[in-house]
């Protein structure tokens, strides 16, 4: 039993952890994630709820009313989750229809002040005895929710990681890579919940599981990097769902090929890929085109994203300097930022995919052939 109780006791360290991380949120340790943050900040704070619940029932502490109460707001818990991400990878939109999300919530809420707490208040250790369909619902509902949410907010950082390389050709700082791993750290979370239903071994095992992945929830969290200012492209997004039709009629075949050979000339002729900073709304003002067109003569017309062409151009220009005599005494980190390249990371991983080679590899196979 003392082992059972000892292993139950790191149900009270994730509650901790949570409430202290889900404090730090609210109070804003980081100044430019402000909403996004108390949003992560509401998911800690109702998850450490549940693993206080826990760890109350595992020592036989606290009545039906008090674990009831700590139970109530968990229907909240992944919308919170979902606000999060939505702020993090928007932070700049209104986001009109939030209280939708809360409606099974708050509908919980309303049942649990009608039927639940009144006789839990009065005395009575255990909930009063409910039809089967309810209890289904009350059982399965948070689990349903819970996929679905995950889901969501998975599919909407990889919407917002993939409309960046529209407009930006440099993602490092604002990809939000450290939110990805969270997400699979919730993933870790809910899978230990899953497999501790049906397994003895995890659900012996499980309090130690859920707080080495709170561990790792933490440590995310407050290594996140900031929301750097980007420009947002609104039509990123549609375009994948207008039809060819609607486009084709603003833009036809030989209007793309005309303005391809302007960007092209522009481009490439003044280097205007050497600007580290170059964005998709910069070079649309020096080229003297919408962004809207630009985007589509590079995705229609040459075939690529913003991402892709800008950073092709780079590698191209690395190439030279590679083998140039001029630029022997750079480093690698050097010749990227020559080339155009604002990290040695995005250099090394866009001349490789373009060469098959690294800059030390492509240097010794053209040496070896001159």
């Amino acid at each position: 039993m003392s082992e059972i109780n000892t292993l139950a006791a790191f149900y009270a360290f994730s509650g901790g952890a949570l409430w202290l991380l889900g404090s730090l949120l609210f109070i804003g340790f980081d100044k430019t994630n402000t909403q996004a943050n108390r949003w992560l900040g509401a998911f800690y704070c109702i998850l450490a709820c549940a693993f206080t619940q826990l760890f109350l029932e595992g020592f036989g502490i606290g009545g039906g009313f008090f674990i009831h109460l700590l139970e109530l707001p968990r229907w909240a818990m992944l919308p919170c989750l979902y606000m999060a991400v939505n702020h993090y990878v928007s932070p700049s939109s209104l986001k009109k229809d939030w209280l939708l999300h809360f409606v099974p919530f708050l509908l919980f809420l309303i049942f649990s002040l009608v039927y639940l707490m009144p006789d839990l208040f009065n005395g009575q250790n255990h909930l009063p005895v409910l039809p089967p369909w309810i209890r289904f619902i009350v059982r399965y509902f948070f689990f349903g929710q819970t996929v679905y949410y995950w889901i969501v907010c998975f599919f909407l950082l990889r919407r917002h990681q993939k409309n960046l390389k529209m407009v930006a050709s440099f993602t490092e700082k604002i990809d939000l890579e450290w939110l990805r791993y969270l997400l699979i750290s919730v993933l870790f979370l809910i899978f230990v919940r899953i497999l501790s239903i049906s397994n003895i071994h995890v659900t012996y095992y499980s309090p130690i599981l859920y707080f080495l992945g709170i561990i790792l929830l933490a440590y995310l969290t407050l290594s996140q990097k900031s929301i750097y200012a980007t420009e947002t492209y609104p039509a990123a997004e549609k375009s994948e769902i207008t039809p060819k039709k609607a486009l084709n009629e603003r833009l036809t075949p030989e209007q793309v090929e005309e303005l391809k050979h302007i960007v092209m000339r522009k481009t490439v002729g003044d280097k205007l890929y050497l600007d580290p900073s170059l964005t998709l709304s910069a070079l649309s003002d020096k080229i003297g085109i919408s962004t809207h067109e630009l985007s589509y003569i590079l995705n229609n017309g040459v075939g690529k994203n913003f991402y892709q062409f800008i950073n092709e151009l780079r590698t191209e220009e690395a190439k030279s300097l590679l083998l140039s005599e001029d630029t022997r005494h750079l480093d690698m980190l050097g010749v990227a930022i020559r080339a155009g390249f604002n990290s040695k990371t995005t250099f090394y991983t866009t001349f490789k995919k373009a060469t098959n080679l690294t800059p030390k590899e492509y240097i010794k196979a053209n040496s070896a052939a001159g």
